[in-house]
This record gives structure tokens, sequence and C-alpha cells, in this order.
């Protein structure tokens, strides 16, 4: 019973979650009458396993024409439950049939386990990553096909929109024609461990739950082909319902017991795809959140593809969450160009488009550079102080400043279990479903923690980069679950998040040759192993450097605001520590040492 209870749990509340998340993201465009649509394609994978997908052509269908691909694990059908007359509008997963009306075929693909497929979901195994290439090799053989393809989507099928690209560049090493000409990609993930699935060596407690069990949830509807194939689609049907207890719900028990899947390695590296984005030659367009659910992620990925070749990459990044829209792009055909570009030699310019563009936090309108980190940028550090700001009404109300205190001193916080959901970092780890007025105003979550506020600031201040809080710190426990805060305090004293960033004290070793580095070499990012050798219990009442990685932003500070960096123990719901780690932070403390030898501080992206 308990078993089934759990996978019941999971399902239920992923399905409410896909309900917002649909009327968030909207669904396809519909296109012409003249369009032919071939519903639930069979495509035979070498090891027998059949994959569906929708296609749909532009009349003439005699002719040949570009892909537009998206590969989904949300069910392509969920709207459409007898596959009898697929449309675009398929839920969370979506194609934009309207551009048959443009020259392109439209493909909507059922991931493997998922949807109308065949066989087992393991989220993105190594045997999906492999279906990727017979995909594409199905898709040139095609006799609508010109043999050229683009991938693009949105979230999960941004990631695959990646995948694919690398599986493509696995083929083109074995001698086959190059398929992927160009991405688009909307709200995709670098980093399989360190963007969504843990925070600082922490379980991601507020949307991986929600995820897995909204991917499973969505193939719990029976395929589409029920209908038309009741006998063959049954031992789908059965695959897919034994998949969200052989699969998920057993990785949810697995990472929460602190087993082998609450640490980095193999199973994270093959699903990261900034792990072999330079293998990416082709152009790419990436589109991001500051309050995104991969807002890490997709600045560094931008980062990791432009290691080779950089002039046809480009980035957009706004203040957003994973399931709600930024400000509107300056061309709002940027992405038709891209297409007509990269896959029919439009020459339209679009290669020309800005490398880096943000829309900053407080901004008024999009801001362009050549590189990121953006240049210009200086790091400076920012250090706490015991000395009282008269801004907050937490345990100790310390301060910031940019002059180092020489006396030293240091603030005591117990190690919660629990914190106040009342934060934007409720609203950001549920993908913008748990939106309110939480999201603006933080104190309840900072009243049981240490804030360190800055005075009021004499003039607008741009923060543009990765921050690192640097802070040294005492505990009486063998862990604790760190979380570092940076938020804009107005007057009225509403502390407004801007960023966030987590550590686990036992995970706190640092990959010197992994980690990134500014001018003079500043460390701005730290790259933590979180393996289970790099892990250390804390020496209790031994102080310690902990450098906590607090994810990119770019953001401007009103004249007269305040910075507030704020340490928390506790992050509910949004993160959660493995059991072994929760049962060594039990009843301990925590002290904040500032000034004299332990000059904690907050290393900023100074912009202008």
């Amino acid at each position: 019973m308990r078993q089934g209870s759990t996978a019941l749990r999971i399902r239920r509340f992923a399905l409410a979650f896909a309900a917002s998340a649909c009327a968030a993201i909207g669904g396809g465009t519909s296109a012409s009458a003249a369009t032919t649509a071939l519903c639930n394609v069979p495509i035979r994978m070498s090891d027998g396993v059949v994959l569906r997908a929708n296609v749909w052509l532009p009349a003439p269908s005699t002719k040949r024409y570009p892909t537009i691909l998206t590969a989904t694990g949300y069910n392509k059908d969920t709207t459409n439950p007898t596959g009898k007359a697929c449309t675009g509008s398929g839920g969370i997963a979506t194609a934009d049939t309207s551009l048959t009306n443009k020259g392109y075929a439209v493909m909507l693909l059922d991931d493997r386990g998922t949807g109308a497929s065949q066989g087992k979901w393991d989220s993105w195994g190594a045997r999906t990553q492999l279906d990727y290439q017979e995909v594409l090799d199905w898709i040139q053989r095609q006799s609508w096909s010109n043999r050229s393809v683009a991938t693009t989507g949105g979230s999960y099928m941004g990631i695959t929109s990646f995948l694919i690209a690398e599986a493509d560049a696995v083929r083109v090493k074995q001698h086959k024609r190059r398929a992927v000409k160009a991405i688009w990609a909307d709200v995709p993930m670098s980093d399989a461990y360190r963007d969504v699935t843990f925070h600082g060596g922490a379980v991601d407690s507020g949307f991986i739950p929600l995820w897995l069990g909204l991917t499973t949830g969505l193939s719990d509807i029976p395929p589409s082909t029920t209908a038309s194939d009741p006998t063959g689609s049954a031992p789908t049907y059965l695959d897919h319902l034994r998949n969200g207890w052989d699969f998920a719900a057993q990785k949810i028990l697995d990472t929460t017991q602190g087993q082998w899947s609450a640490y980095d390695g193999p199973f994270y590296r093959l699903r990261s795809p900034g792990d072999r984005a330079g293998q990416i030659r082709v152009p790419v367009v990436i589109t991001g959140g500051w309050w995104d659910i991969f807002q890490r992620g997709e600045p560094r990925l931008y980062e990791q593809l432009t290691k080779l070749n950089g002039t046809t990459k480009k980035i957009f990044m706004s203040a957003h969450y994973h399931t709600t829209s930024g400000p509107a792009m300056q061309d709002p055909n940027l992405k038709q160009k891209w297409f007509d570009h990269w896959l029919k030699g439009a020459r339209n310019g679009v290669q020309k488009t800005p490398s880096v563009n943000f829309y900053p936090i407080n901004g008024t309108h999009w801001e362009h550079y050549p590189t990121w980190p953006a240049p210009g940028v200086r790091y400076r550090p920012i250090y706490l102080s015991s000395k009282k700001s008269g801004s907050a009404t937490s345990i100790n109300d310390g301060s910031l400043s940019f002059g180092k205190p020489t006396q030293g001193s240091g603030d005591s916080a117990p190690l919660l279990p629990a914190s106040s959901p009342c934060s934007r970092m409720t609203a950001q780890w549920t993908a913008g479903a748990a939106q309110g007025p939480c999201e603006t105003d933080n104190r309840t979550w900072e009243a049981s923690s240490l804030t360190y506020t800055s005075a009021p600031l004499a003039r607008n201040t741009k923060l543009t980069g990765p921050i690192v809080a640097n802070l040294w710190a005492e505990l009486t426990s063998k862990d604790a679950t760190l979380v570092g805060v940076l938020s804009e305090v107005a007057p009225s004293g509403d502390s407004n998040q801007v960023t966030a960033g987590f550590l686990l004290a036992s995970q706190r070793a640092i990959d010197q040759r992994k980690s990134n580095y500014g001018p003079h070499h500043v460390l701005i990012r730290p790259w933590h192993p979180f393996t289970q050798q790099s892990q250390k219990p804390v020496t209790p009442n031994d102080p310690a450097l902990y450098r906590i990685e607090i994810y990119p932003t770019d953001a401007i500070l009103k004249k007269g605001d305040r910075l507030r960096l704020t340490i928390g123990t506790a992050n509910t719901p949004g993160t959660s520590a493995p059991l072994p780690d929760v049962l060594n932070e039990a009843g301990g403390e925590i002290r904040v040492l500032n000034g004299g030898p332990y000059a904690s501080n907050v290393l900023l992206p100074l912009n202008r």
C-alpha cells in the first residue's frame, strides 16, 4: 500500500501542477486546412521498440521540406486521447504547426516510455539518446524531408533540443550527413545535478517530485493508439504504469535516503547537455529567466557552447519564472528568422543579433553584451558585520559594508528542520506555481535567519554576473544546510529576493580546476564536486570557509534601497537535505564569523 500511495500522491500533485503549467505555457498554433497531418506515425528503433510521432506537412506534400523537431516526455496527445485528430496543442507538449505555412515539416515525438511510444522512460538514459540518432536517420530517409532539421521546445523539450543535437554530432562522427542545422531552446538546463535535481548538495524537494510525477502521470493516461490498436497498446500502457514506481518513485526514495542518486556521477553526467556542449557546432538560441528553475544553468550552458565558437550562439535572459513570460523580444519574429536563415538560407541578418541579451531585474529595456560573463564588471567584496543595521527583525540584524571590519565577532542561529515557506524561493522552485504576496517580501523567512543589510544605496547599483558568498562559520554539528539569499530592501521594509544559492556544509570541497575566476584570479563561481568521496563531515566548533555559489543575476538595485544577504538553514518546501545529513544537522547551531581573520563577505559583480 505504501508504494502505491506514494506514487499516487506524486501523480496527483503533478497533474494539478500540469493544469497551471498548460495555461501558462499555452498551446501550439494550428496549421492551415491545407496541411497534411500524420498522427502516431510509427518509428521502429534498432531494439524493436516503436516510438510514435505526429507529423504535419505543408501542401503540396510531394515536395521536400526542412523539419522542425520537438521531442517530449509530456505525452504529445494529452488533449487528443484518441490520436485521430492530432494538433500541435498537446497540453504542455506543443508544436507550432503554423510553421507548415512557412514551408516546414513539423514533428512532435513521444520519448521512449511516454505518451504513445513503447518502452520504459528513464529521464534521457543512454538508450533514449541512441533513439535520437535513429530518429534523425528516419527523418532523413523520408520522402518529404530535405534532410535538414531544427530542434526546438521549452523546458523538457528545450533539453531534448540539445540532446538531439549532441546525438547528431555522434552521427556526424560516423560519417553520416548532419541533420540538425539550428537550435532554439527555451528554458533548458546545463547540469542535471546542479541546476535542478540538487542545490548545493540538498535535494530539490519543490520541483523534482512534481516533475517526475508530471512525466509519469501524463503517461498514465492510456496511449492515444488504444482505440485504433487496443491489443498492441496494452503492453505499452502496462510499461508506463509500472514505470511510475520502477523509476520515478524509486528515484525519489533513493535520493532522500542519501543513496547513490544523492551524489553527482555518471547518471547525471549523461543527462547534462552542458558536458558535451562543445560538440554542438550549429547555431543556438537560449532563452531563460532570472527566477527560472534553470537560472544557474542557462548562462552556464551558453558559456559552455561558446568555448569553441560563440559567433552563432545567442542568449536572452529576463526576470520570470519557469512557466511565466518575460518582456517581449525587440524582434518578435526572431525565431522565424532564425529558422529561415539557417535552414533555408534566407538573408535576413539574424546572425548579427547581439550574443548576450539581458533584461535586468528592475530594468526598462534589453541590454546587450558581446560575452558572458559580461565585460567590464568589477568583482568587489562587501563584508558582513555584527553591527546593527536597524532595518531587519531577524535573529541578529547585522550589517554589510565595503569596509572590512577589523574587530572579530560572530552571530549565532539554530539549525532549523524547516522554515517559513513565504519567500520567492517557494515560487521559483515550484516553477512559478506558488506565486503570491510572499514572492516579493521574504521577511517571514528572514525572521528565523541571520541577516546582513547595507546602508541605503547612494545611487542605482547594477549587479551582472555570478555571485559568491564566502562565509566563515562554526557549527556545533557535523553538517548544516546553508541558504544564501541576496535581496533588495525597500524603504518600506519589503525584502525582495534578487537571487539565492545553497550549500550542504559537508559538501564544501572545491575543485579548483573546474571553478571559474574573474580578473586577478578572483573566484567568481566555485565548483563543488558533490560526490560521496568529496563529502566530509564538519568538525564541530572548528572555523571553516564555506563558499556558497549564489546563482547569476542581472539586476538594478535602486537608489535609496538596501542590499541584504540572509543566511538561512532551511528552505521549505524548495530544498531538503538527504536523511543522513538531516540526522547530522539535528540540534545543531551555526555561528557566522565576521571581521578580523574571518572576513566573511559577498563577492558582488558590480557593473558600471
